[in-house]
Order: C-alpha cells, then structure tokens, then sequence
C-alpha cells in the first residue's frame, strides 16, 4: 500500500510539472553563445568567454565556461561528444568556471555542458567570434619627451564589478596588465617591467621615465563578453638640448655700448629651429641643420628668450640681462 501511495505521489508531481511547462514555457535548450535573442534579462546560468593570462601565446585561444548560481551539478567541456575537462559544483562554489585551450586553427565542435540533476543547459563556442582579435575603434597619438611620463586614459570615473580591463603592448599585443574592481595583475615583463603605474579606481594606464624603445601601440580593451578596444599610438622622442646665452662670442659683432649676446645649442640630433623672442613676438629665427648660434642686440627693457623647437617640443632659455650683460653702461636696461 505504501508503495502504491508512492507512485501515486510520484505520478502526481510530474503531472504538476508538465503544466507548469505548459504554462509558463519553461523550456530547456541549446542556446550559441552571443545570439541575439538572447538578453541579459534571461536568467541564463552559463557564459563563455575569452580568458587572458600572463603568457598568452599566438596560436592558442584560452576560453572559459563559467556557470552561476549552482549547487550539485556538473560543469563539462567537450570536443565533439568526447570530455575534455570536468568540475563538480558544489554549493561552497555556486560560481564555478572551466577553461578550455583551443587552437585559433581548429575548427572542432566544442560545447559547454551544465548538468543538473533534472535539466542541462549547453552553450556551443563560436570560435572564430571568440578568438578572433579585438579590433580597435579609434587610434590615439601621443608623443612624449624621453624622460617624462605618459598617462593613457580609459575614460573610466570607476571600476564596476563587471568592467574588466586589460592592456596590451607591441605587435604582437602582449598582456602587460590585468585590471578588476579589486585586482590588479602586473604581467609585463622587458624594458616596461618596473615603470608602469595603473590606477585602481579608473584603470588609466601610467609609463614612467620613458624611452624611445617604448615607442609603439599601446591597445586598451575594457570588458569580456562584449569587448571594446581603443589603440594609442605613444611616440617618445629624444629631448632638444637647452639653449645656451653668452655674450662672449666669435660670431656676434661686440659694442663697447650696447649688449650682443649669442643664443647656441650642441649636440642637436635632429632637425630643429633656433629664434629669439620678445614677449611673444618673434625676432628672428634659424634653421639649425645651417647654423647653431643667433645673435641678439639688447636695446631695451623687455622679456626676451631662446627657443629651440621641433614639430613636436622646445626648449626655452630667459635673458636675464643683469647676469649676462653684467658691468654693461646703466642706460643699456634702464
């Protein structure tokens, strides 16, 4: 009798559960990661996405499988119907995940398996979609002097828990960091190991005492699932030498009344533009790769100055006639 009541009670939560299918269309399926029927709103307890670690390599993509809100079930990676990797989930982790390594050439059939203990959930892995490189919406220049720093921005005001930012390096796009709302991973290594500084709170990336080997494409990507990227093309470049004032010179004709002093620069590497400027009013001005030195009569009061500049940065060197011009007639800067 007791195990007739049992089937009873049996047949009875099974007809109950095939109305509430029938109802509310609870439905299980296979669904490809990334379809556009798909909405964030759907309480879907897989994901697939791509995973960065320290050594990344060119030919393999690593990928991960992460399930949430479980308890006792099984989270499956296959090939074609074989395994290849397997983690029970328990309720201490209800936020399990599982990597995979593919080849970016293999154009297996690989799939993510839930298993529940009434249900299984699939996720098929698309992956040319996730492996292919993330393409950059816009490139950024930016040119600093050998020396100083330069900040690559995120535009970021903070760091949500589902914002993950990487960096990238060089031609071949090296991970040099990894960034959450609480980690941060330094994977750089090389020249760069040592002067980068990054901003827990935006991501904003930092290149400290920089040199002209560090000139190239930094790439910028914010997000797994739905990735962005942005490129910044740094150029570093050699610092002008300062300009040197004298009034002891060769080339500039002396004057027992009024004060000649010579603008000069040394070592100049590449091409650049000596002048001399009142105020912001130009004087005059030489090409360098003709002449290193410029000649200035000092006749009157006046903020006058030496800049040597490139299409990129200048130097500048102030008169201070009381120091150049020292011993000079009083009526010279009065």
């Amino acid at each position: 009798m007791a195990r007739l009541l049992f089937v009873l009670w049996l047949l009875r939560v099974y007809v109950l559960w095939v109305l509430c299918v029938q109802a509310y269309g609870i439905k299980m399926a296979s669904v490809k990661n990334g379809d556009p029927s798909f909405h964030k709103t759907d309480l879907m307890p897989l994901k697939i996405t791509r995973h960065f670690n320290c050594l990344p390599s060119e030919s393999v993509c690593v990928l991960k499988c992460s399930a949430s809100r479980v308890q006792e079930a099984n989270l499956t990676w296959f090939k074609e119907n074989q395994v290849c990797s397997q983690v029970s989930v328990v309720y201490l982790d209800p936020d399990p995940s599982l990597k995979l390594f593919v080849d970016n050439q293999d154009k297996s059939n690989y799939s993510c398996v839930l298993n529940k203990q009434n249900s299984s959930t699939t996720l098929y892995l698309n992956t040319p979609q996730h492996c292919k490189p993330c393409p950059a919406k816009t490139q950024t220049s930016q040119t600093v002097k050998k020396g100083d720093s330069v900040t690559l921005h995120t535009n970021l005001r903070d760091i949500q828990e589902d914002i993950f930012i990487r960096w990238f390096y060089g031609p071949n796009e090296a991970l040099i960091v990894e960034i959450s709302k609480d980690h941060i991973n330094m994977c750089v290594h090389g020249e760069l190991k040592g002067r980068l500084l990054v901003d827990s709170q935006t991501g904003d990336l930092t290149v400290t005492n920089t040199s002209t080997t560090d000139s190239g494409i930094f790439k910028l990507q914010i997000n797994d699932e739905f990735r962005e990227c942005w490129n910044f093309n740094v150029t570093v470049i050699d610092r002008l030498p300062s300009p040197q004032i004298s009034n002891q010179s060769k080339h500039c004709p002396s004057s027992d009344s009024k004060c000649v002093v010579e603008c000069f620069v040394e070592n100049v590497k590449s091409k650049a533009t000596l002048s001399w400027y009142k105020e912001n009013r130009l004087l005059s001005s030489i090409n360098i790769t003709d002449l290193n030195y410029l000649c200035l009569e000092y006749t009157d009061k006046g903020n006058y100055s030496c800049v040597i500049s490139n299409s990129l940065i200048n130097e500048t060197k102030f008169l201070i006639i009381s120091e150049v011009c020292a011993g000079m007639p009083s009526f010279v800067w009065t």
